[in-house]
């Protein structure tokens, strides 16, 4: 998936992802193409695959989204991050978001 994503395939990267329908349970994988997404900017890929996994398995989205909250306190650069954290909850409305970003 890295390989792919690496060679600037961002949305094939995220369809692979989704198509290990058995490996929706393994957050880290969705974690690591998440953070990914939001370095490069690419946001509307990066709500869409969250939005699988909300349809797949809610509590998995949850543990995915505090890990990004997480990743922003060891953030070299924090502001697409920040950013992206930001759209999640405008689109998901994530309570637990409230007084972070």
């Amino acid at each position: 998936m890295l390989y792919v994503f690496q060679a600037g395939h961002h949305m094939a990267a995220s369809k692979l992802l989704c198509s290990l329908n058995h490996d929706i349970g393994c957050a880290e994988s969705h974690i690591i193409l998440l953070k990914s997404l939001s370095d490069a900017q690419e946001i509307p890929i990066a709500i869409e695959h969250l939005k699988w996994v909300q349809e797949k398995s809610p509590l998995i989205l949850r543990d995915i989204c505090t890990a990004l909250l997480d990743s922003l306190s060891s953030a070299t650069c924090p502001e697409p991050m920040l950013q992206f954290l930001q759209t999640i909850q405008n689109v998901f409305d994530f309570p637990y978001f409230e007084g972070y970003v």
